[in-house]
């Protein structure tokens, strides 16, 4: 999809001289295709999941609906109301001016290379997670959630080294305007002291979700961002600009990450339904 998204995006917007509507087009033809292509794997290719050569009915049955509600409505609530989150975030941000603005945007596209193996290692977590609890094996899938929330955490904190180290140059990639560089690189340098905690909410909300423990993180995550990002940001922008909204920013990540770590090691997460090993 990201390799498709950059080729379709060049496409229409620098071909057939589209512009921001071609971005618009690229992006969304480039999910499209790949959503096709992820459901022929699904339906067609996988052996698991095919809906051909397999006996039984693929009727819905209420008991699977309830439970995949159960599991997933808290997290399709999370989603919302963290990108209503981000939206005010950016209005928090926007009476700041179109520097920081810009600074903003593009400091957080940054970032995402910081963040974004964490959330591989996240994906990782839920599988291995949720395999061992199918085995009924408590003891490994402790150890699995462990090791995956550490080797996240040991992970991020290196990228956050390398942000630190390299924000200049990262920003200067992103833009010429050396207002832009000097802001955005000051502001990743903040956030680069988050990232081992950012790392551990991340990887820890990825075992949950393979626990099938869904409600409490996603209230412990909107918790976190409404109550302590939002109103620490809003506190310190006035003052401090755009640096007040990252710091309030990684305070808040740093607070979410104490709270999934406690959370984690507490081991509640687990459920009644996870006994010890399997003896067949």
């Amino acid at each position: 999809m990201c390799v498709l998204d950059v080729v379709f995006n060049y496409i229409f917007i620098y071909v057939l001289d589209m512009g921001v509507r071609g971005a618009a087009l690229g992006t969304g033809l480039a999910e499209l295709v790949t959503a096709l292509l992820m459901l022929y794997f699904l339906l067609v290719r996988s052996e698991m999941l095919s809906l051909k050569g397999h006996r039984g009915s693929f009727r819905l049955k209420s008991d699977t609906v309830k439970t995949a509600f159960k599991i997933g409505a808290p997290m399709g609530l999370q989603h919302v109301l963290m990108g209503g989150a981000y939206v005010v975030s950016t209005i928090i941000v926007a009476p700041l001016g179109t520097v920081a603005i810009a600074a903003n945007s593009l400091a957080i596209t940054v970032e995402s290379l910081c963040y974004m193996p964490g959330y591989g290692l996240a994906e990782a977590a839920t599988t291995l997670v949720g395999q061992s609890i199918g085995a009924g094996q408590r003891l490994l899938t402790r150890s699995f959630a462990y090791m995956s929330v550490v080797l996240g955490m040991i992970v991020m904190t290196f990228m956050g080294v390398l942000m630190w180290i390299f924000a200049p140059e990262l920003m200067s990639v992103m833009s010429p305007v050396e207002e832009i560089i000097a802001q955005g690189a000051q502001v990743l340098r903040i956030e680069a002291w988050a990232e081992p905690m950012f790392a551990a909410a991340i990887v820890s909300n990825g075992v949950f979700i393979g626990a099938a423990d869904t409600l409490k993180p996603a209230a412990m995550s909107l918790l976190s961002m409404w109550c302590v990002r939002l109103s620490l940001a809003a506190l310190l922008a006035r003052d401090y600009g755009l640096p007040g909204v990252w710091t309030a920013m990684a305070i808040e990540l740093t607070f979410r990450g104490l709270l999934f770590l406690w959370r984690l090691f507490r081991g509640n997460w687990q459920g009644k339904s996870v006994g010890e090993k399997i003896t067949v």
